[in-house]
């Protein structure tokens, strides 16, 4: 584009320029160009593509009036920034219908720079222009043919910068964690765009918009193409009326933004915006083929490794397939069996039948009571069944059969007895935590497998998932009795704690930044000596107290502090000190006084045990632990004999 007002002594500085100065600027100019002096109507200069245009010499057109080129027109009546067409005559050939541009050179309106463009060449441009843009919706119709959304972004952005013949070209989504924009896709030969913007640019862009210098500014993305001195900064909203996810934002420094440009923009949000929900279902059912396989497994796995014989049985009351415990429970290989009735096969309970019936109308039976179930050799043993029919949908679609062999429980419950006669209540502990966590596992795997067993949406995983929970309290407050009551198998050594806890605090580095919990760690004296213990009995010291610290700041974060010293004299002999303090909310007054006894606790989910087994684990190591707690902060203290090669 020419200027409309150009000042001759802006251009050069008070020198005004003769002929050799003005050949040299219009030759600049790739589009034939002629020079007019307005106030005599006479062409003063034109330059190289003029002369190559009309095929006269410059002393041909050089002083002769405007006629002599523009017959059919007063050229020197053009306007600045008016576009004409005129006839420009040539030496010995015809007329070439052209467009013609004025602009004044000077402040008085004396010299005038006309530019040609000929009309055969504005319609070979806007030939040349169509087909790039065909070709540019063609590939923009291939968009979800790329490997992945990231791809598919960079190609759309390559295809828009072509059509929009723009030099800044990026993309922007709404930012699921944070209520931002977040540039994800750019083409910037540098970086002038922010990296995210604020989510209410998305409402009040929420049209094609077109900002340009003098406009007000509206959102950051105006701010920032005002900062940077653009020509325009261009938007078109991502999505579809009411469920917007992003912005296509296109700028350039130098060159504007036409109509046809703007409509452009539509067309290319629109196929971005396909793109991206293609790509959304394009992952969602990747997501959901992905579950169906886990899913797939973990009943593969179930069936495969528990304990109970499971037979899959189709709603005519036929064998599907039994797991590897059914095959040894009854003696029949699981190719024997697929296709068999199920009563020819699990022979011995008389209601069985029945009970098949009422599965597949979907009544669950989870015992049927003590039955004897017959093997293929003729042997029976006793065995607890429950059936239970599979659902999908609201429709049952087969019904499975769990087979428990209860055999070895007579002699579990002899044994039993045996136990109760033990005196030592530690030892009892111990026996029956051991006990009971067999049934709570399995209790466990039949939740897990009954959760496989009904849609994700189904009430009864409500339930299944209140059960688990009720699992995980119970077999850690098993594990803990355990810990508490079975002697420590210990294998004592030299224990470098500087070392030893520092190990420690590494391993609990990412869920200490996970718990917005900062760590420090300090030796308050130097050449700390070792001491004689057990690293694995501890670790568990030392973990505790850390995990216990944490969880007292989870809500809010905070400052973990551990600090290490060498005492030359504790009670009358060497011992090194580990300090642990928090500052979380403290330990309430009425508990701190029984912190480190059995069942004292302030948690909904603990035990009460794990300060008490600390308590021991110190003890055995003829130590000493201490707490000292206040509103907004605990310490515990540990003071372990140092080894003095005894």
């Amino acid at each position: 584009m020419t200027p409309t007002n150009v000042s001759l002594t802006t251009l050069w500085r008070n020198k005004i320029p003769g002929l050799p100065e003005f050949t040299g600027l219009i030759n600049q100019l790739s589009q034939p160009a002629v020079i007019l002096d307005r106030s005599r109507n006479l062409i003063m200069l034109g330059n190289s593509a003029l002369l190559k245009l009309t095929a006269f010499t410059q002393d041909e057109l050089i002083s002769f009036p405007s006629e002599h080129l523009f017959s059919d027109v007063k050229i020197y009546q053009l306007m600045p920034g008016e576009e004409r067409q005129v006839q420009v005559n040539r030496r010995n050939r015809t007329a070439v219908l052209s467009v013609a541009q004025g602009s004044y050179l000077d402040p008085d309106n004396q010299w005038m720079l006309v530019t040609l463009t000929p009309i055969k060449q504005l319609q070979q441009n806007v030939l040349q222009r169509q087909e790039r843009v065909f070709q540019g919706l063609l590939d923009l119709a291939g968009l979800s043919g790329k490997a992945n959304s990231a791809q598919a972004f960079e190609q759309a952005l390559i295809i828009a910068r072509s059509l929009l013949d723009t030099e800044l070209i990026c993309i922007y989504q709404a930012d699921g964690m944070y209520p931002q924009l977040k540039k994800i896709a750019s083409l910037e030969p540098v970086t002038l765009f922010p990296d995210t913007l604020p989510s209410t640019d998305l409402i009040r862009l929420s049209q094609p918009f077109i900002w340009t210098p003098g406009k007000r500014v509206l959102t950051e993305i105006h701010r920032a193409g005002r900062v940077e001195n653009l020509a325009y900064v261009a938007t078109a909203p991502l999505g579809q009326s009411g469920a917007l996810f992003g912005l296509l934002v296109a700028g350039d420094r130098e060159n504007l933004i036409d109509d046809q440009q703007i409509r452009l923009m539509d067309v290319l949000s629109t196929h971005i915006s396909s793109a991206f929900h293609h790509y959304i279902l394009i992952n969602n059912l990747k997501a959901e083929m992905n579950a169906r396989d886990r899913s797939l497994s973990v009943r593969n796995e179930v069936l495969e490794s528990s304990g109970e014989g499971i037979l899959l049985v189709e709603l005519d009351f036929t064998i599907l397939q039994i797991n590897p415990s059914a095959e040894e429970m009854l003696g029949y290989a699981d190719h024997e069996v697929r296709g068999q009735q199920v009563e020819n096969i699990l022979i011995g309970p008389d209601n069985l039948m029945p009970i098949l019936q009422d599965a597949s109308k979907g009544i669950a039976t989870p015992d049927m009571g003590s039955v004897y179930v017959h093997k293929r050799n003729g042997h029976s043993f006793p065995a607890h069944i429950k059936i239970l029919p599979v659902e999908r949908d609201g429709h049952v679609i087969a019904i499975m059969i769990f087979v428990m062999d209860v055999s070895d429980f007579e002699q579990i419950r002899i044994r039993t007895q045996q136990l109760e006669h033990r005196a030592i209540l530690g030892e009892l502990m111990a026996v029956f935590a051991h006990e009971v966590r067999n049934p709570i596992n399995n209790i466990f795997t039949g939740l897990q497998l009954l959760g496989t067993r009904f849609p994700e949406d189904a009430q009864i995983q409500d339930l299944i998932n209140r059960m688990t929970q009720d699992y995980y309290r119970l077999n850690h407050l098993m594990e803990s009795v355990l810990n508490y009551a079975r002697a420590s198998d210990t294998k004592n050594e030299d224990i470098n704690l500087d070392l030893f806890i520092q190990r420690i605090l590494d391993r609990w580095r990412p869920k200490f930044t996970k718990a917005r919990v900062e760590a420090k760690y300090f030796k308050a004296s130097e050449n700390i000596p070792k001491i004689w213990g057990d690293p694995r009995t501890l670790e568990q010291v030392f973990t505790n107290l850390i995990s216990n610290a944490v969880e007292a700041m989870s809500r809010t974060g905070g400052s973990l502090t551990v600090r290490l010293a060498y005492l030359e004299s504790y009670a009358g002999s060497p011992h090194v000190e580990v300090d642990i303090s928090d500052n979380g909310p403290g330990i309430p007054d009425e508990l701190r006084e029984h912190i480190f006894e059995p069942f004292v606790t302030n948690k909904s989910t603990g035990t009460g045990l794990g300060l008490a087994i600390v308590k021991n684990i110190v003890t055995s190591h003829k130590g000493t632990i201490e707490v000292k707690s206040f509103p907004g902060g605990t310490l515990f203290q540990v003071y372990l004999p140092a080894n003095q090669g005894e």
